[in-house]
């Protein structure tokens, strides 16, 4: 019988170092005026938060690490889509065919999160109507990271 090395197919190893993982958070504005908001979480207790062209560095823990992974696995993450900023609409031709169209607008905001340990990353992006469960963690980390900023 063959050992489980992986989280399903394409998923991440099932063993691996705390101080092995990154997490990192981008907001894209949409609007190319407005500054690109990063946040990048360490396995090694430390984190970065980069705005409008500054970066500030504090600590994380990980232990907050660890409760965000098992946020991540518990809304079952690793088998979310890599893209939710795409919308899908059908349509019926003249014909009686049913058409797919998609829509996707390059120009709109976007937000997403990527898990990175060795050897394995995993992606996702959403917009404004993405999954409310990881827009729940994306603003609770934003915030975190934001009140870290405005105390230097």
């Amino acid at each position: 019988m063959a050992t489980e090395q992986s989280l399903g197919v394409g998923g991440p190893p099932l063993t691996y170092r705390i101080d092995e993982v990154s997490v990192r958070l981008t907001r894209h504005p949409g609007n190319p005026a407005l500054p690109i908001r990063r946040v990048i979480l360490s396995g090694a207790g430390d984190a970065t938060r980069e705005h409008g062209g500054k970066s500030v560095r504090f600590p994380y823990g990980s232990k907050d690490l660890l409760a965000l992974l098992n946020e991540l696995y518990k809304i079952r993450f690793f088998d979310l889509p890599t893209q939710y900023n795409t919308q899908y609409s059908v349509f019926l031709k003249d014909d009686g065919t049913v058409r797919t169209a998609a829509l996707r607008m390059p120009d709109s905001g976007s937000t997403s999160i990527c898990f990175a340990v060795t050897g394995y990353e995993k992606c996702v992006t959403y917009g404004r109507d993405g999954p409310l469960e990881l827009e729940i963690i994306a603003k609770q980390i934003f915030s975190d990271a934001d009140s870290f900023g405005s105390e230097n």
